[in-house]
Parts: structure tokens; C-alpha cells; sequence
């Protein structure tokens, strides 16, 4: 895994790079820092779960037209996940999670770019890397708990819909405000590190996003 992370590190900073490189008149680079409020959503046969998440990222669009404006990101997301006791009360189960989220997207922008705000369209890739932890133990005293992880990546596809908020100031600032869903299966990597366990089936993760866009001058 650690060196996964390094090998995809590395891609993504040489395209950051081409990126930035490549910044003329008629296109214009942003970068930005964002926060969410997520959502897994999941389920054990035919009892569904949530749990919540918390995300941060960073990144940066590059307005390749006023409709098309690619974008990438790292994202980071925490959270806990619910578990199936089951008819055995005494054991006491605790699942947390963390993944890193490298993130390519072509936003399709509904409007004018230039206006006060318009309406964007969010189809995105994303690579997960992600970590689970399992602590388990016993409701009797004295007992022992049992800690284990797990780390696996994947490949998802997330959809958004979104709203952008233009600022009137000299360098263009922009809030943009978006509701998203996306395929990351948590629960995949739990259902790995508890083989011949019962599955949870993960649905996907829900989210409200808040990303804020810093404009900077073009390069003349």
C-alpha cells in the first residue's frame, strides 16, 4: 500500500504540473479547499444503515471552455461505520475508517461562467485508498480487545449536482455548493478483514460538499 500511494502520488502531481504549464489567456486556473458532511449507506440483507463521514480536500479546475472545466482533487474522509450485533449482545464492536481520494473531474457548466452563479454538472473518477479499523471486545470485565486493520484500493465513479456562487472582487472568488453521490464501498474492505462473516452490502456515499474557489490572474 505505501508504496501504491507513492506510485499515484507521483501521477498526480506531473498532472497538476502539465496542468499548470499549459495556463493560457483564453484559460484560467483556480485552486480551492472544500468540507462535507457525508453519508455511507449500507446494509445488512434487508437492514439498512448510515453512518456519518466528515471530508476535506483541496485542488484546482482549469477552465478549459465557459462549459467545460476539468478539475482535481484530494480528498480526505473519516468516519465510523455501524455494526450488526446480532443476536450476540456481550460483544462490543467498533468500526472506524480513513481513505485518501484522488479525484479527476470534467465539469459541465449550465449557464455562463461569468455570471453571478450558474448550475454545474459534477462526473468524476476517483481512486480510494482506503484503511479500516475493527476494535472488538467483551461486555464482561476484565476482558480483552482485539484490535486489527486493513488497508485496500479502489476505483469509483461519483455523480454531482451543484450550484456556484460568483463573487464580485478582483481575483473571481466562487462558493460553490454541491450534492453528490459516489460508489466508495467502505464496507467492502470490513467484509475482507471479517471473511465468513455476514456482508454488508455498501449502497454508496451521500453528501453535501462546500468548496470555495480562489481566482487568481491569468497568465499574460
Amino acid at each position: 500500500m505505501p508504496q501504491l500511494y507513492r506510485e499515484f502520488k507521483k501521477i498526480f502531481f506531473i498532472f497538476f504540473i502539465l496542468v499548470t504549464a499549459s495556463n493560457s489567456n483564453a484559460q484560467e486556473l483556480r485552486p480551492f479547499v472544500g468540507a462535507g458532511f457525508l453519508f455511507q449507506l449500507y446494509s445488512f440483507e434487508k437492514d439498512l444503515e448510515t453512518s456519518p463521514a466528515i471530508s476535506f480536500s483541496a485542488g484546482s479546475e482549469y477552465r478549459a471552455t465557459d462549459f467545460l472545466i476539468p478539475e482535481i482533487e484530494v480528498n480526505y474522509m473519516f468516519g465510523n461505520l455501524k455494526d450488526n450485533p446480532g443476536s450476540n449482545t456481550s460483544i462490543t464492536s467498533e468500526k472506524s475508517f480513513s481513505n485518501f481520494n484522488f479525484s479527476f473531474c470534467s465539469k459541465i457548466v449550465l449557464g455562463d461562467y461569468h455570471d453571478s452563479g450558474y448550475i454545474q454538472i459534477l462526473p468524476k473518477y476517483i481512486y480510494s485508498l482506503i484503511d479500516v479499523t475493527e476494535t472488538k471486545g467483551n461486555n464482561a470485565l476484565g476482558s480483552v480487545q482485539t484490535k486489527r486493520s486493513l488497508s485496500a484500493s479502489q476505483h469509483n465513479f461519483g455523480l454531482g449536482l451543484g450550484y456556484v456562487f460568483n463573487f464580485d472582487s478582483w481575483y473571481s472568488n466562487s462558493m460553490a455548493i454541491n450534492l453528490y453521490y459516489n460508489t466508495i464501498r467502505v464496507s467492502d474492505v470490513f467484509n475482507q478483514l471479517n471473511p465468513g462473516t455476514e456482508k454488508a452490502d455498501n449502497v454508496g456515499v451521500f453528501g453535501l460538499g462546500f468548496n470555495y474557489y480562489f481566482g487568481v490572474k491569468r497568465i499574460k
